[in-house]
């Protein structure tokens, strides 16, 4: 008669959870993010308008910022979130809603989030990811006015100053001589480099392209092995360059 007693209990409990998980997933909207095994990661952000009021976005979570950082949908708006990264795992939390997904290497993490309410809505990283990790938000803006294109690129090559913004160099490399997590760049072409071996090297032209291309090659003294190897375009790359030389 217990024994009985002790299944039907059993039953019962069990029961109460997939009950719990029903509601929680047909009222609540909650539900288990999903790993894509068909999707390969990708490098770069891209916005889709599949439709009115469906969007599909292509989050790219980097060291320390995410792209695009700012997205604008209408209210009443479904958008399908496929989240990569670029260097090293991230979190992603959508501040309002159900949406909370890992950015892991090698893998790309899909959810699907509807925006009823006009309003802004921050994204967040909620995996600690380096120095810079509580800096690393972006904006989806619910409005009502249809999303405007952005404006059409200058026909000019972008400034040195303008691709280590674009490339998240500043946040860890100032340009006047302020203490940061790496070192500052004014000053530093031509300068002699003390690095972590004991060596000394003089910071030329090759000397920077490597230590962008491959940071960890020659760390300088003092500072921490944090920085991610970056691929940048040979022409972007000179541009760079050429502008650390005029930092004097």
């Amino acid at each position: 008669m217990l024994e009985k007693r002790i299944i039907a209990a059993a039953t019962i409990f069990v029961l109460a959870i997939a009950g719990v998980i029903a509601l929680s997933v047909r009222v609540f909207g909650i539900d288990v993010p999903n790993c894509l095994n068909d999707v390969r990661p990708f490098k770069d952000a891209k916005v889709i308008e599949q439709g009115p009021k469906r969007y599909e976005v292509h989050y790219v979570a980097r060291m320390w910022k995410f792209e695009p950082a700012d997205l604008n949908v209408v209210p009443g708006s479904t958008v399908d979130i496929y989240l990569s990264t670029a260097d090293v795992t991230h979190g992603m939390q959508i501040i309002g809603t159900n949406v909370n997904l890992m950015a892991v290497p090698g893998a790309v993490n899909y959810a699907r989030v509807k925006f009823d309410k006009a309003g802004d809505y921050l994204v967040v990283c909620n995996e600690y990811c380096g120095v810079q990790h509580h800096n690393m938000a972006g904006r989806i803006h619910v409005t009502d006015k249809p999303p405007e294109p952005p404006p059409q690129p200058a026909v000019a090559a972008a400034s040195g100053r303008d691709l280590l913004d674009k490339y998240g160099c500043t946040a860890c490399h100032s340009l006047d001589g302020t203490p940061s997590p790496g070192p500052t760049f004014k000053g530093l072409y031509g300068s002699k480099r003390t690095l972590a071996d004991g060596k000394t090297v003089t910071a030329t032209d090759d000397y920077l392209k490597q230590s962008i291309e491959k940071p960890d090659s020659q760390i300088v003294k003092g500072f921490d092995p944090v920085m991610p190897a970056m691929e940048i375009p040979p022409n972007d790359l000179h541009t760079i360059v050429e502008y650390l030389e005029t930092l004097k």
